[in-house]
């Protein structure tokens, strides 16, 4: 059993209900839900895009699937949890973009935030001592796939390549794909579909529990965990955060104005 602390909208929110229904899949019900009709992709490319990314749920990860730590319990997890986002307080960070990573298409932020690259490193570290350590054969077969020097260390130490500098906040939508024009129709469906999200600041409110009950089963959430404080209603967190460098969206992609 694997668990892993997750941002995830709130279940009636738009963002959740057009995330799952991309994916085909609700982590909180468990449902299998009837993918959308795109124009220029059917139906067989989107489910095959979609396979892995579904068996995780709609989310971003702040901490990624780990096993406990032997004598550790699931209770203790949750009473971490419970403690931990009593004291976080709900942030704000500028509107989501259809965005290419690493050859995957995600939602991710169209501008840097350093309270949310925050709120990630503080995850790592609080959340860390859970952790049971990758086995030599799990390592192995981690740093097999193309990382930075930097990143195989933090997979030795952390258990995830991608934390503190190298953390990257996204909501994964597709498998990796290869350039060519499946990819661009892809990424003109994606925009279409997800197009009315796109504007409005999204709400860091809230860590959520899912759990993976054996490896290759999909991942369900086990409960969502609200942050104490509401943001402050004069509180104007964005104004001053790092812009997303244009190579950094997908090519032709324009950033919505700030």
């Amino acid at each position: 059993m694997r668990y892993a602390l997750f941002f995830a909208p709130p279940a009636t929110s738009p963002l959740w209900l057009q995330g799952c229904r991309w994916l085909g899949r609700d982590a909180v019900s468990g449902e299998f839900l009837t993918q959308p009709v795109l124009r220029g992709v059917d139906a067989e490319t989107v489910f095959e895009l979609t396979r892995t990314p579904a068996r995780y749920g709609f989310h971003a990860t702040m901490v990624a699937p780990f096993r406990l730590k032997d004598g550790l319990r699931e209770q203790d997890l949750i009473d971490a949890v419970t403690d931990f986002t009593a004291s976080q307080r709900q942030l704000t960070v500028p509107p989501v973009t259809v965005s290419q990573l690493d050859h995957f298409f995600c939602l991710r932020p169209i501008r840097h935030s350093a309270t949310l690259q925050g709120l990630a490193s503080l995850c790592t570290r609080a959340f860390d001592r859970f952790r049971s350590p990758l086995n030599p054969s799990e390592l192995a077969r981690r740093k097999a796939a193309p990382l930075s020097g930097q990143e195989k260390k933090n997979l030795e130490l952390w258990g995830y390549p991608y934390v503190f500098e190298q953390f990257r906040f996204h909501f994964t939508l597709t498998e990796r794909l290869a350039d060519g024009k499946c990819k661009d129709r892809v990424h003109i469906a994606l925009l279409e579909f997800f197009e009315p999200l796109l504007d409005d600041p999204l709400v860091i409110d809230a860590l959520c529990l899912f759990v993976e009950p054996a490896p290759g089963q999909p991942l369900r959430c086990l409960h969502r965990f609200p942050f104490s404080s509401p943001i402050p209603a004069t509180e104007e967190r964005v104004a001053h955060d790092q812009q997303l460098l244009p190579q950094n969206l997908y090519p032709g992609y324009q950033c919505h104005s700030s």
